[in-house]
């Protein structure tokens, strides 16, 4: 949505003057991020990321250079498949959370399906707080395709923000079905090809060591949302990846 505001912003049709902008809910993309400093300006908006269970959990400071945990009120674990910690600079399978402030209900090494990665660096604001240096997305968005030498490839949804990013669509999606990927892209503008987007997509997808399945890019009205306002960006389809071998 802030995409969508910058843009209307940049086309004349707003006329908003923030002091900040803060996004939340959705994995917030690098062009996403360009646009809405386009609009307002370099170091105006601010991510924050949080989850139902534990509220915020983190968000940027002035220095922008990554998420600061808010470890005074929740202890948040990056961890692998077999919830062993994973070292800073990888992007680990899910987060263990336990919630210091809820006397309500206590939650402790509760499981959220979010894929991060923690920086290895402190912030130079002198806080001494960890920072998250990405957010990926939750790993239930990750597709899992037959690869090329007969195994299943996991394909992360930071394959398809690189193929988009500087796209000149307002919205897009990915769907994965039991034969093919279909591609849903709103407000496709000036410029747009839908043959060049494939071989994008497909192009990516081999580099990650997967068969290109059949894509069928399709130009909508509006990207569809859940029954909570979302609109993700990744739909894997929900199925045994063992089905995928050959």
């Amino acid at each position: 949505m802030a995409g969508v505001l910058a843009d209307e912003q940049l086309a004349g049709r707003l006329q908003l003057r923030p002091r900040a902008v803060m996004v939340s809910s959705e994995v917030l993309t690098h062009d996403a991020r360009r646009r809405v400093e386009a609009a307002w300006g370099t170091g105006v908006l601010f991510e924050q990321y949080a989850a139902t269970e534990g509220a915020g959990l983190a968000a940027e400071c002035q220095q922008h250079r990554g998420l600061h945990l808010f470890e005074d009120l929740t202890i948040v674990e990056v961890v692998d498949e077999a919830n062993q910690p994973v070292p800073p600079g990888t992007f680990g399978a899910r987060v263990l959370l336990t919630v210091l402030w809820s006397r309500t209900q206590p939650l402790i090494r509760y499981e959220l399906d979010d894929s991060l990665r923690l920086s290895p660096e402190r912030c130079p604001d002198g806080r001494a707080t960890r920072l998250i240096d990405a957010v990926q997305g939750r790993t239930e968005d990750t597709l899992r395709l037959s690869g090329a030498d007969g195994h299943v490839v996991a394909i992360h949804p930071n394959v398809f923000h690189h193929v988009f990013d500087g796209l000149a669509v307002g919205g897009w999606q990915v769907i994965q079905e039991p034969e093919q990927l279909r591609v849903l892209v709103a407000e496709p503008r000036e410029g747009f090809d839908p043959a060049a987007l494939s071989a994008s997509l497909r192009a990516a997808l081999v580099h990650q060591g997967a068969q290109a399945p059949e894509l069928v890019v399709e130009t909508v009205g509006a990207i569809p949302r859940t029954s909570n306002g979302k609109a993700p960006l990744i739909r894997a389809l929900r199925a045994d990846p063992q089905a995928l071998e050959p």
